[in-house]
């Protein structure tokens, strides 16, 4: 067969796939290899084969017949979220581009940038929604305004409170940049509008100048959280269960966050979403420097944490299988409140409403996990470029020194890839390369937005540029599997104006 190949992100679940209509075959190899070939009548595709190279891992899947997608129907599905911003005000930051492409339906990332209005600082959010969008939802609507009211100094916190009492709908914290697919909760605007207020009186009330911005952003999140968490246990006035705000406190959400203050640039994160600085250095040179964590059983430190927080006696359960309590991947999220709440409430709250026992396995010692973010203060100079938050959708296909080289050539206006010439003897050689970079299509595609450019090749990249096919299946994969070969994607790229961070310098 001479079709391509695209990663497995995750093991295929062959048990259930016969439910959803495909029909499943094997082929043995020999040497514990099986051929696994998955047959369906709805799709564009003629056959799906899934390779195994050890059992129980599939690590490529071949199509006989490609989607029919043309590059301009795929540049048209990769392009229909994006978004670009110029500053048109003195800041360190230029301008910043923004994209999502959905995996889930519905897609369960969100995204948030805004201005605080009171200090005109920039902050930007990706969040990464699981078990669907709702705590994701509710977070990108939310966060930036805690973190505004929680970074305000007292003139700022008397003006803004003076502001709430005099509204008669919500004050603004922050001045948010519209994405054509944002969506708001308009059940829950009043009741977010009243948390926030009772926020900003209680900051106000026990002011102090000497908190540190980052002291600032932890009380931020974990308020919030707290919240969600308390509005989830109050019924409403007819005494019935607030399912909306409940099922943003039990779906939960990743969160990465980016302040700029200056010269002055906070991260604070929790799960898996993350951060890259793109450096330019002074030999030319571009270099990738994270200044974020994940929160997740790949990280050896959270494991030791988590582990610290609970009895010795737990420890061969509390990260099992490389997931908290054997369910859930990231150790730090927004929501997941059945990881947080005691057994009790469990049994009032979350079992009552749903009908059905869901405290975890060996749950004895809560909680398990926390919205409490990691911070990371970082002195912009002027050879740090840009910056790039992104959920894990991006994370697991593409390198971070990837992503930074990516974007660093579309800075500097270079679209079209590089031809590799390694290895070449003939002329024949050559011809072999030029044909592979026509196949490919690079050469005609130069998306002006650099987080399309990102997902475009985070899909659809090799070594010679784009390869359409790979790219066209890639987008046209059925619903019932396409989440495991791919996740929802969310990029925000943040270009960082050189004069005026040089200024601070």
């Amino acid at each position: 067969m001479s079709a391509f190949a695209v990663p497995v992100r995750r093991r295929a679940v062959l048990s259930g796939l016969g439910r959803l209509g495909w029909q499943v075959s094997m082929r043995g190899r020999g040497g514990g290899s099986t051929t696994i070939f998955l047959h369906h009548s709805r799709t564009v595709c003629s056959s799906v084969v899934l390779q195994q190279q050890q059992p129980g891992v599939f690590h490529h899947v071949h199509r006989s017949s490609l989607a029919k997608l043309t590059p301009q129907q795929v540049t048209n599905v990769l392009r229909a979220n994006d978004a670009s911003f110029v500053m048109d005000f003195d800041s360190p930051v230029h301008r910043f581009d923004s994209n999502q492409l959905g995996s889930n339906s519905p897609m369960e990332d969100r995204r948030a940038a805004g201005r605080c209005l009171y200090s005109g600082d920039m902050l930007f959010g990706v969040f990464d929604g699981h078990g669907g969008s709702a705590c994701a939802q509710t977070v990108s609507e939310r966060l930036l305004d805690y973190i505004a009211v929680s970074l305000m100094d007292y003139k700022q916190l008397c003006e803004y409170k003076s502001s709430m009492e005099s509204s008669t709908g919500r004050a603004e914290a922050v001045r948010r940049f519209n994405f054509a697919n944002d969506y708001s909760l308009q059940e829950g605007a009043r009741r977010y509008t009243e948390a926030l207020y009772k926020f900003a009186r209680e900051v106000l009330a026990a002011y102090d100048e000497e908190a540190e911005a980052a002291d600032c952003l932890r009380h931020a999140f974990e308020r919030l959280d707290e919240d969600l968490s308390s509005e989830a246990q109050t019924k409403l006035p007819n005494g019935q269960v607030n399912f909306e705000a409940l099922q943003a406190a039990y779906a939960g959400a990743t969160t990465v966050v980016a302040y700029v203050h200056g010269a002055d640039l906070y991260i604070a994160n929790v799960g898996d979403s993350g951060a890259v600085l793109g450096v330019h250095n002074d030999d030319g040179t571009w270099e990738p420097r994270p200044l974020s964590s994940d929160h997740n059983a790949l990280n050896p430190s959270e494991i030791l944490r988590v582990r610290g927080e609970h009895p010795r006696s737990e420890s061969t359960f509390v990260v099992k299988g490389g997931r908290l309590l054997g369910y859930l991947q990231p150790l730090r999220a927004f929501g997941d409140v059945k990881f947080k709440w005691n057994k009790r409430l469990q049994m009032e709250v979350l079992n009552t409403a749903y009908n059905k026992n869901l405290i975890p396995v060996n749950y004895y010692t809560p909680p398990y996990l926390t919205a409490m973010p990691e911070i990371t203060h970082h002195r912009l100079t002027s050879n740090d470029k840009f910056l790039i938050l992104a959920s894990d959708g991006l994370w697991e296909p593409m390198m971070k020194h990837t992503a930074v080289r990516l974007v660093a050539e579309h800075l500097i206006g270079n679209h079209k890839g590089r031809l590799h010439f390694d290895g070449i003897k003939t002329l024949g050689d050559i011809s072999d390369i030029l044909k592979k970079r026509r196949a490919s299509h690079s050469s005609e595609v130069m998306d002006q937005n650099v987080t399309t450019h990102l997902i475009r090749h985070a899909l659809g990249g090799t070594d010679d540029g784009i390869e359409h096919s790979k790219l066209a299946t890639m987008l046209t994969l059925p619903e019932e599997i396409v989440r495991l070969y791919r996740d929802d994607i969310t990029i925000t790229v943040i270009f960082f104006n050189h004069d005026h961070i040089s200024s601070l310098e």
